[in-house]
């Protein structure tokens, strides 16, 4: 379970690196429609790549993650960090539509976000590999 818990937490890591590639490319994308003289009709598709990752496929990782976390016995502090701060980027996402300066916001949390991946990930690598569940008392013999 611990490498699960460590491949799950690098996935979500490299979805959020794809997802400032995603933003680049878009902005260029834009960039480049407008320069040229054209307005753009809706968002490029990377912008919509984005969304569609940062939306659905991210948060049902980090969730799988506190699965799996529970169940190893191992990463739950780093996976709950991790669920509130995706959850934390998709509030700040809906807001920077109507608050432009909110999506700086926006984009320093992904760091956050691999920056908790990645932290777990390690925690749960360097983490002991028994976890008492009950303490053993010695009981005088009746």
């Amino acid at each position: 379970m611990r490498t699960a818990y460590k491949v799950v937490a690098h996935i979500i890591a490299a979805f959020v690196v794809v997802q400032a590639a995603l933003i680049a490319w878009g902005t260029f994308d834009v960039i480049g429609m407008i320069t040229a003289g054209n307005v753009p009709e809706g968002p490029p598709l990377a912008g919509i790549m984005h969304g569609m990752v940062g939306m659905y496929v991210v948060p049902v990782l980090a969730l799988v993650l506190l699965v799996i976390a529970l169940l190893a016995h191992a990463g739950l502090k780093w996976s709950l960090w991790l669920l509130l701060a995706v959850a934390l980027q998709i509030s700040l996402a809906f807001m920077a539509f109507e608050v432009a300066w909110v999506g700086i916001l926006h984009g320093l949390n992904a760091f956050a976000v691999i920056a908790l991946a990645e932290v777990g990930a390690r925690a749960v690598a360097h983490a002991p590999v028994h976890v008492p569940h009950a303490r053993k008392v010695m009981r005088p013999a009746v």
